[in-house]
């Protein structure tokens, strides 16, 4: 259960990255140069590039992992994200993620298709009456995914953050509770990131909707529960330079465009 327990505390991915809305400095914005991460004892570094405040290219080096070298392409429809194509060291696509929004402008529809192996993967956002956003996931081939996924999700939100996330299948349930500081997100100023953010939080809730996490508690039933807390060092405009986890298996360390 201890290595189900890690699972869940995955490591740090890009899409986790989000904002709120743009930083008082508007004229000469902060954004993201590089972020370097340990997680675990895996190594991995991230490199940002834009195209003004929008992500043009994401490049990344991850130790240990196939596919580990690589970089993502970011595509934009006006201030939205449409698709990010993930491209390997030999710049093949290996993977496209496409995003699809309503008329609010939220996400409502994710697909991630792996054409090598023809395999489609799409996550349906519901939004619920009671401010709650329910997710399900459908699989199948890059042209339709039609079979429903036995993974559910939802998600709580207090003061425009998430504060809970529950997840269910047909072999784990478990829910994840958070804590978030009050600083300046590492990517505040990036456009688009936050219309993404649910889709990140599927993969990992170290960052919030506007602030960095400081608590997060894992309960899995029949299991103590689990919490990692995150420290901080900050620079003078309120942006973390570094988060790191108590006992260390989380290292975060961060420098910015300005």
């Amino acid at each position: 259960m201890k290595k189900a327990i890690q699972f869940i505390l995955v490591s740090l991915l890009v899409l986790s990255f989000v904002s709120c809305s743009s930083d008082s400095d508007s004229d000469n914005p902060v954004l993201l140069k590089k972020l370097t991460a340990v997680t675990m004892g895996q190594n991995a570094t991230h490199t940002f590039s834009y195209s003004g405040t929008k992500l043009t290219k994401v490049a990344f080096e991850i130790e240990a992992q196939t596919d580990g070298i690589g970089y993502d392409k970011y595509v934009y429809n006006g201030d939205l994200i449409t698709e990010i194509k993930r491209y390997d060291a030999s710049n093949q696509n290996t993977a496209t993620t496409q995003f699809t929004y309503n008329t609010n402008n939220q996400l409502t529809a994710v697909v991630k298709l792996q054409p090598a192996s023809n395999y489609g993967f799409k996550n349906v956002f519901t939004y619920n009456n009671d401010g709650t956003v329910s997710v399900t996931g459908y699989s199948g081939d890059i042209n339709s995914q039609t079979n429903l996924s036995s993974i559910s999700e939802k998600f709580y939100f207090q003061n425009g953050e998430v504060s809970r996330k529950e997840y269910s299948s047909t072999t784990l349930s478990y829910s994840i509770t958070y804590a978030y500081d009050s600083a300046h997100h590492p990517m505040q100023n990036v456009t688009g990131i936050n219309a993404i953010k649910l889709y990140s939080f599927i993969a990992n809730g170290l960052f919030g909707m506007q602030h960095n996490m400081t608590q997060q508690t894992t309960a899995i039933s029949g299991n103590a529960d689990t919490q990692v807390t995150m420290q901080a060092d900050y620079n003078t405009d309120n942006y973390p330079t570094a988060l790191y986890s108590e006992d260390g298996i989380y290292q975060y360390q961060f420098s910015y465009f300005k």
